[in-house]
């Protein structure tokens, strides 16, 4: 049977067959191919609008402009686009740099070009916001689906001196439609530190610039009890890679419910937080290249990424 496709106003349902469950697109960035297109995506640190794809470049200052950029990212992050389809806060070669082109995105963060505004941490986030949160997808509303991003990334680019650390985690930030406390939980892709230092942990995104409430960690492996990695995904690593892999992250009902209770343990404040998942909404996701770079030490992070579609698959 040929392949089904329909198109909804937020999101895409597809079938490959009449009697194949079906998965459900929540987000699939569109393809960028004209520099007015790539000019409106990367923003800095201004609100965006509701249910639009931007690359978000943070904690450069609010008023600091996003500019056009005529050097070429491409020996760090790996990827060639054209001209017009590069930007960062600052012109200068070898600044940190934004490139979107097609269904690509390029990022490359050097901490000392320019330095952090706020504190020591400099995000750069891929990332979907929806405002009303009325229409927010609820993933578990029905029984037998898992919340699914995927993506391919390569990281050619890494390093860092002093107590740098350059990192990529994935987020999903979640609305608990009972008490209206939000959580994150997040998933490490990338980091120069070992594997065992991510085990699932709950903390406090408490820093000068963060959101102040609960994340819920973990490295995509084998071994989490709140996520778990798709088919043929690639795992957490510590090394950079210079090819593309593909990421599959998939949460269960099941495995975000454990995830809240470690969550209640770790902060009995959020013990008003529904333990019935299907009152969650999802209100934004991101993926989320970081470079932490207290003063005295520099961080450097290249990377691409391609094809981000976040989704709910059938179990």
């Amino acid at each position: 049977m040929k392949l089904v496709l329909l198109l909804l106003s937020h999101g895409i349902v597809v079938a490959s067959s009449a009697n194949e469950a079906r998965s459900i697109s929540l987000i699939q960035p569109p393809e960028i191919n004209d520099t007015r297109a790539a000019t409106a995506c990367v923003i800095g640190e201004v609100h965006p609008d509701s249910e639009t794809f931007y690359v978000r470049i943070g904690n450069y200052g609010k008023t600091t402009p996003i500019v056009p950029q005529a050097w070429d990212a491409g020996a760090f992050t790996g990827l060639k686009v054209p001209a017009g389809f590069q930007f960062g806060p600052m012109a200068a070669e070898n600044s940190t740099a934004v490139q979107v082109h097609g269904r690509e995105i390029g990022i490359w963060m050097d901490s000392d070009h320019p330095r952090p505004a706020l504190g020591s941490l400099l995000p750069i986030t891929p990332a979907y916001w929806w405002w009303d949160y009325a229409k927010a997808p609820m993933p578990f509303a029905k029984e037998g689906a898992e919340l699914a991003m995927s993506f391919e990334m390569k990281v050619p680019t890494a390093s860092r001196e002093g107590e740098a650390q350059p990192y990529i985690t994935v987020n999903f930030l979640f609305l608990d439609t009972r008490s209206q406390k939000q959580f994150w939980l997040a998933a490490s892709l990338f980091d120069m530190r070992p594997e065992s230092q991510f085990p699932d942990t709950v903390h406090f995104d408490g820093w000068e610039g963060g959101t102040q409430i609960p994340i819920l960690y973990s490295a995509l492996n084998n071994k989490s009890q709140w996520m778990h990695p798709g088919k043929d995904s690639a795992l957490f690593t510590s090394q950079p890679f210079s090819e593309y892999q593909r990421y599959d992250i998939r949460v269960t009902a099941a495995e975000l419910k454990t995830a809240i209770e470690a969550m209640q343990k770790r902060f009995p404040d959020t013990a008003a937080v529904s333990g019935n998942v299907t009152d969650l909404r999802l209100v934004h996701f991101n993926l989320n290249p970081e470079v932490f770079a207290p003063k005295g030490s520099s961080g450097r992070l290249g990377l691409a990424l391609q094809n981000i579609r976040v989704e709910l698959v059938p179990r």
